[in-house]
């Protein structure tokens, strides 16, 4: 082995002193090994040869060399699972490199950034739950406010159920023993109106108590909007003559002619919403007008009535509530028309000024339905009709397409964005059906491209969010109707029919 330049144990010298463990290489200009000494087996490095490749048999100074000014190449990894400072020093035509060991302070700094990592996961951690905190406090104090109404209400239901049910109750029992010695008509008709008026009653409690536990479902199905106005005007009609107001009920001529609905429901909300327009107007006018956009029926309920005060529209969907105690009835109305209308996917609107009126308006989400004129018409129309389903999930897709083509329809599968364009644009379907999340290209993409290249067939956008922002932005990319999964087949079968009319 050669003696060590001066120049070379000085500098090794100034950092031996905190680190030990040395290993010294002298690399000629050429890369071969010309001396070592130290300590190289700590460092993984076994059966050294001089006058032989540097780099074979020291891998991990590949890159390093030659070494054209001193440099530290700190932390690496060498044999013996080490880390090491590489210490590369230029001289004479060659390179010293100095290994000195830092696993030590590798593993110190490794703890030291793990500690490091952790605090700022905790401290993230307590931000959030800070943050959690305070929006749960906050909705607490809300909740808490909101209950204390309710209590409140409660407190007066007790005594207005007892006045509402006994009124109605003595009427009863008196008429029916007059009706025992007389048949007037007056008789008659003010028994089965006190009926009548306790059986709301108790149907305005049972169905709060459900939609408070959530057990309402649904019963969808065909419903003619265009009728059920009729049915609202023979049922207000005589109430509306009483006091002298004029009754308007209207459909514009975009509502369809038959929705996919709850009829049942939609009935109970317009019929609170009427009621309470007449029972709070003196003189003047009360209208209902049905109208329908982007898939949703919209319903708008006016009077010309004495107004609700800005402190009473606050509270004028919370169960129970009653501005005074002459009103009649428990409070509920409002509050389960309201629930009703959320439970049908729409929201629900006032807007009032004293002494001038009051207007509900707001919308539910529905579907259109397609009336038949006899069995022949609904076969032929899926004849010759080709049907483009751009579904991913195989499930699903199988599905419908069973469906569609046991119904008449020849169906195209396409199972992402892509495919639906590239089949849209050579077989020109009559009908696409879309899923709006696909890979490679989601359904809206796909839908706005084919729309940009003028492809006029309907779109219907399939999609399992019931979001309105969903809905819109499917709308707004081409799609001409938007049903939401899991779709039920013999609507999609009657949209269908509708849009190929």
């Amino acid at each position: 082995m050669r003696t060590i330049p001066l120049s070379i144990i000085k500098y090794v010298h100034a950092w031996w002193m905190s680190e030990l463990i040395l290993t010294y290489l002298h690399i000629d200009h050429d890369g071969v090994l010309v001396s070592w000494g130290g300590h190289p087996r700590h460092y993984g490095l076994f059966n050294l040869e001089t006058n032989k490749d540097a780099i074979e048999q020291i891998p991990f100074l590949e890159g390093f060399l030659p070494a054209r000014y001193t440099e530290i190449i700190e932390f690496i990894k060498v044999g013996s699972g080490r880390t090491a400072h590489i210490h590369l020093v230029p001289f004479r035509g060659g390179t010293w490199v100095l290994l000195f060991d830092a696993t030590a302070e590798h593993d110190r700094q490794q703890r030291m950034q793990q500690q490091l990592n952790e605090l700022s996961i905790l401290t993230y951690r307590q931000t959030r739950l800070l943050q959690e905190l305070e929006t749960v406090a906050k909705q607490l104090q809300t909740d808490k406010v909101h209950l204390e109404e309710i209590a409140k209400n409660k407190g007066q239901l007790i005594s207005n159920l007892s006045h509402e049910l006994r009124t109605p109750l003595t009427s009863i029992a008196s008429y029916s023993r007059l009706l025992e010695d007389t048949s007037n008509q007056d008789y008659v008709l003010n028994v089965k109106s006190n009926a009548n008026h306790l059986l709301a009653l108790i149907d305005n409690i049972l169905d709060q108590t459900q939609l408070e536990s959530g057990n309402i479902t649904l019963q969808v199905g065909n419903c003619d909007p265009r009728l059920l106005l009729k049915e609202l005007r023979t049922i207000f009609a005589p109430l509306a003559s009483e006091k002298k107001l004029t009754l308007a009920l209207q459909a514009t001529s975009q509502l369809p002619f038959t929705l996919i609905v709850d009829e049942l429901r939609l009935r109970q909300i317009l019929i609170n919403l009427l009621n309470n327009a007449i029972k709070f107007t003196i003189s003047g006018k009360v209208s209902l007008i049905l109208d329908w956009q982007q898939s949703n029926l919209m319903f708008e309920v006016t009077d010309t009535g004495k107004g609700i005060s800005p402190d009473a529209l606050e509270k004028i969907f919370l169960p129970y509530h009653r501005e005074t105690n002459q009103q009649n009835g428990v409070g509920l109305g409002l509050a389960i028309t309201k629930q009703l209308v959320e439970l049908m996917g729409g929201e629900i609107r006032v807007k009032s000024m004293l002494n001038e009126g009051t207007t509900f308006s707001g919308f539910i989400s529905t579907h259109t339905g397609m009336r038949y004129d006899n069995d022949e018409d609904a076969d032929i129309s899926s004849q010759n009709i080709k049907v483009l389903l751009a579904e991913d999930t195989r499930s699903t897709h199988l599905l419908l397409v069973t469906y569609l083509k046991e119904s008449g329809y020849t169906v195209l599968s396409a199972y992402n964005g892509a495919e639906a364009i590239a089949l849209a644009e050579s077989e020109q379907p009559e009908i696409v059906l879309m899923d709006m999340q696909m890979p490679i290209m989601d359904g809206y993409s796909a839908t706005r491209t084919l729309r940009e290249r003028d492809f006029k067939s309907p779109i219907i956008a399939l999609s399992a969010s019931d979001l309105i922002e969903d809905r819109e932005a499917a709308l707004r990319a081409g799609c001409s109707h938007y049903l939401r999964k899991p779709v039920a087949l013999d609507i999609l079968l009657n949209i269908i029919k509708v849009l190929q009319a």
